[in-house]
């Protein structure tokens, strides 16, 4: 652990300093090969491209997870899958979860069909499973929203198939610049949605982004803003834990988890998410330390 962490830290320098003078370093090798436990067999699907439709297409986001109670249809909060027993969620979700109780539904695309079955990719269904156990950020604050981020184990481990793929994480930062920032999504159900949207969101510098939130949250270096690229009705409410997307190398990686909303969010209201390469030595720690 204390060679993942070290070596993270010297990737991450090299990385900042060529970051400042414009580059956006990126590289495959460090990804998907640095962690033994993450971004194994993760973020591949058969759509390769770099600006998505706003309707989430079949088999398009097999890591969205949903965790709804057992005696309620609508979802209350999201997730993404990590590893074939982990979840990456908020810890603002982790407080309607049950363990044993919950119901955490993974490979779903349409709510109103199971099993569903496509020419082109053929046919999966949607399974129900169980929260082992639920493991929050031990520095989270609820006022402030700072740390908001937790792990779901869940009561078994998953078989990976065209419906059900961990997404993958950024074990060295995006950092967005001047000159490069990544093309990003929210991948989501929003409320009452039968199939997951694509919504293309804008990073918003945090000296932007507190000109909204300086009455409501004092905002860390931990979180980062985005607001939607182009005018929607479509609300994220709900959509509490779901992923801030961008792809790399026909992969998609997720860099943020949506945490909060303002009170009266709107297309031109910034959202604030929590900036996975800040908690990533947690998170690689985390899932180690829970293997089953």
């Amino acid at each position: 652990m204390k060679f993942f962490t070290t070596k993270l830290l010297a990737v991450c320098l090299v990385l900042y300093l060529r970051s400042a003078y414009g580059n956006w370093v990126f590289p495959d090798k460090v990804h998907l090969e640095f962690s033994d436990v993450l971004n194994k067999n993760c973020g591949d699907t058969s759509f390769t491209d770099r600006e998505k439709p706003n309707e989430g297409r079949p088999f398009e986001n097999p890591w969205l997870i949903l965790f709804r109670h057992p005696e309620e249809k609508e979802p209350f909060c999201q997730g993404t899958l990590i590893t074939s027993q982990h979840v990456l969620t908020s810890a603002i979700c982790t407080e309607g979860i049950v363990i044993n109780e919950t119901k955490v539904v993974v490979g779903e695309y349409d709510r109103l069909v199971n099993p569903e079955c496509y020419k082109e990719s053929g046919c999966s269904s949607m399974t129900e499973l169980g929260a082992l156990n639920k493991i929050v950020h031990p520095n989270f604050i609820n006022e402030s929203y700072e740390y908001d981020i937790a792990l779901v184990t869940l009561s078994e481990k998953l078989n990976y198939s065209n419906s059900v793929k961990p997404i993958c994480l950024p074990l060295i930062p995006i950092i967005p610049s001047s000159v490069h920032t990544p093309m990003a999504y929210n991948a989501l159900w929003p409320e009452k949605s039968v199939r997951p949207k694509q919504i293309r969101m804008g990073y918003i510098p945090h000296r932007e982004c507190r000109k909204f939130t300086q009455d409501l949250l004092a905002l860390h270096e931990g979180q980062i803003c985005a607001q939607m690229k182009y005018p929607e009705k479509i609300s994220l409410i709900g959509g509490s834990g779901s992923p801030l997307l961008t792809e790399f190398h026909d992969r998609s990686f997720q860099f943020g988890i949506l945490s909060i909303g303002m009170p009266d969010a709107r297309s031109a209201k910034p959202f604030v998410y929590v900036n996975i390469s800040t908690h990533i030595t947690w998170i690689h720690e985390t899932v180690i330390n829970s293997q089953t």
